[in-house]
C-alpha cells in the first residue's frame, strides 16, 4: 500500500509541477507582452442552444469511438505506410461532429481556440515550453537519462499518428469549455470539468484502498492542475501550442 502511494506521489507531484513550469511560461512571456494577439471569442445569442448541441457532439464523438472500437471505421492495412495514416483518419472522423456542429451554428474555429494567425510562434513556443515541461519532470523524477529515448520516441511516425488523436482531444475539451462559458461564465466553465476530473480519479484510488489523507491530496493537485491548464488554455486563446505540450508530455509520461 505504501508503495502505491510512493508511486502515485512519484507521478503526480512532479506532473504537476511540470505543468505549472509550462503555464507559468506562458503568463510569463505575456506579462511583457511577448505572447501572440489574444483573439477575442463573440459571444452566443442562443447559448443553452449551443451547449446542447455541444454535448450532443460529444456524446456523437463517443458513439463513433464505440463503432471505432468494434472495427467499423476504416480497417488497418497490411502496407506501413497506409497503416500510420489510419488512425489519423479514423481519428478526423471520430471528432467530426465537432467540425459539423461548428458549421451548422456557423461559428468560428477561434470557438475552438484555432487560430492559424502567428502559428509558427505559437507551435515554437509550444515546443520549447513542453521541452522545458520534460525537462522538470524527468529532473524531479530523477529520470533526466531518459531525455534522449523521449525525443526519439516523439518524432517515431507508429508515435506520431497518436498526435491527431491528442489534438482533437484538445479541440473537444475548448469546444465545450467555450459553450459551458457561454452559458455558466469563465469561473463554472473552468471549475466543473476540474472537479469533474478529479472526482474521475476518486473511484481508482479507493479501489486501491488509499487512506483519505492522500485521496484528498490527489484530488486536490489532479483539480489545481486541470484549473490551471483551463485557465491557461482560455487566457492564451490557442491549442496548438498547448497540443504540442499534451503529446510531449504524454511521450514522456509512457501514455503511449
Amino acid at each position: 500500500m505504501e508503495e502505491i502511494m510512493q508511486s502515485n506521489s512519484f507521478f503526480i507531484i512532479p506532473l504537476t509541477i511540470a505543468y505549472l513550469s509550462i503555464c507559468g511560461s506562458w503568463f510569463l512571456l505575456n506579462r511583457y507582452n511577448y505572447s501572440w494577439d489574444i483573439e477575442p471569442i463573440r459571444s452566443s445569442k442562443k447559448p443553452w442552444l449551443d451547449l446542447g448541441l455541444g454535448l450532443l457532439a460529444a456524446v456523437m464523438i463517443l458513439l463513433i469511438g464505440q463503432v471505432y472500437s468494434a472495427g467499423y471505421l476504416i480497417p488497418n492495412s497490411k502496407n506501413e505506410i497506409l497503416r500510420y495514416l489510419t488512425w489519423p483518419l479514423n481519428n478526423i472522423i471520430i471528432f467530426s461532429p465537432i467540425a459539423i456542429t461548428l458549421f451548422v451554428r456557423a461559428h468560428s474555429s477561434n470557438t475552438v481556440f484555432l487560430s492559424t494567425k502567428q502559428l509558427g510562434y505559437k507551435l515554437l513556443f509550444g515546443l520549447i515550453s513542453s521541452l522545458v515541461g520534460v525537462f522538470i519532470f524527468l529532473v524531479l523524477r530523477g529520470e533526466l537519462n531518459r531525455m534522449n529515448e523521449i525525443m526519439t520516441h516523439a518524432i517515431d511516425p507508429s508515435t506520431l499518428t497518436n498526435f491527431p488523436a491528442i489534438f482533437f482531444e484538445n479541440v473537444a475539451v475548448a469546444f465545450l469549455f467555450v459553450r459551458l462559458k457561454w452559458v455558466a461564465g469563465i469561473k463554472w466553465a473552468i471549475a466543473i470539468p476540474a472537479i469533474l476530473f478529479a472526482f474521475a480519479h476518486v473511484p481508482g484510488s479507493i479501489a486501491e484502498g488509499d487512506p483519505i489523507g492522500h485521496i484528498i491530496t490527489f484530488f486536490l493537485l489532479t483539480g489545481s492542475l486541470t484549473t490551471v491548464i483551463l485557465y491557461t488554455a482560455y487566457r492564451s486563446r490557442d491549442i496548438f501550442w498547448l497540443g504540442i505540450v499534451h503529446y510531449l508530455m504524454d511521450v514522456a509520461i509512457k501514455a503511449f
